[in-house]
């Protein structure tokens, strides 16, 4: 039989969960591992007990399956069913819309994974419009953003930042990158286009960019691996660039980054990231640039 977890509910009194993962009161996250789920079909049970009354016991089927994640990958969210047979919803509720995959609530870093821990060098291709941004990001976020996580392979505890023990873990390096806007100024302001190390909180903004509410923009994003440095350090590029729908994609990269690191990750999937954005990703398209 398996252990017994405790899970943290959100309840800050100021309404945002525990400010981080849990971004509402009232949420949970069963943080499970996948290798304590053997193949096939897991039976996974949630016990809420009421300050009042008797507990309430949820069962949830959990299937096991094998399989693999290749490039290129295209998702057309009219054709998909289920949001979680074109990837995973890490955090927040996502629902498929007639223009593609939103965020049923705004909150701390919104992700959508799509790939496997294996997957290096990608361009991911997806389009963008923005219905909202959050004027309050609560105590813990900073800046919303909206973008991709380049090389993601799940939250850890420990690492480069040493992050503490929770449940759910909320340690979100070492990763590859993050490439997106970010608005540093508030809500009211244009967003920068931001690069995030994928080792420490060590950033560099490429200048405004002057998003409108409600139109659809063309995000492309791309990870190179390089040689690495004499010294050992793995080197990667980092490409992004944001422009309006319909018009003629730009000929030079808005940002193009060259990371040097000895923990940032080398592999893993890309991530939709909308961190208290509400937004709709449409279509995606991600393939290995490196093989053409």
């Amino acid at each position: 039989s398996w252990p017994e977890w405790s899970l943290q509910v959100g309840s800050r009194p100021d309404g945002y969960g525990d400010g981080r993962r849990l971004a509402r009161t009232g949420h949970f996250n069963a943080d499970i591992p996948i290798d304590m789920l053997r193949p096939g079909e897991n039976v996974v049970t949630v016990t809420a007990t009421y300050k009042e009354g008797d507990p309430f016991h949820l069962t949830a089927y959990i299937e096991l399956e094998t399989g693999s994640y290749e490039m290129p990958a295209l998702i057309d969210w009219s054709r998909v069913q289920d949001v979680q047979d074109a990837g995973q919803c890490v955090d927040g509720h996502w629902e498929i819309h007639e223009d593609g995959l939103r965020p049923l609530h705004t909150g701390y870093d919104r992700v959508f994974l799509v790939g496997e821990r294996h997957w290096r060098d990608y361009e991911v291709n997806v389009r963008v419009t923005v219905h909202r941004v959050d004027e309050d990001t609560g105590p813990r976020s900073g800046g919303n953003g909206l973008g991709i996580l380049h090389r993601f392979q799940g939250h850890v505890i420990g690492g480069p930042r040493k992050f503490p023990p929770h449940q759910p873990k909320w340690g979100y390096q070492p990763v590859g990158s993050i490439t997106w806007l970010r608005w540093m100024g508030g809500a009211g302001k244009p967003p920068e286009k931001q690069f995030y190390r994928g080792d420490g909180h060590r950033t560099t903004e490429h200048g405004a960019f002057n998003l409108e509410l409600a139109k659809t923009y063309h995000l492309k994003s791309r990870s190179t691996t390089l040689e690495d440095t004499a010294e050992g350090l793995g080197v990667t590029r980092y490409q992004f660039k944001i422009w309006e729908m319909d018009t003629e994609e730009p000929v030079v990269w808005d940002f193009d980054e060259t990371q040097e690191s000895a923990s940032a990750l080398r592999s893993g999937g890309a991530a939709l990231i909308a961190h208290h954005v509400d937004v709709t990703f449409g279509n995606v398209v991600i393939y290995d640039h490196t093989d053409v």
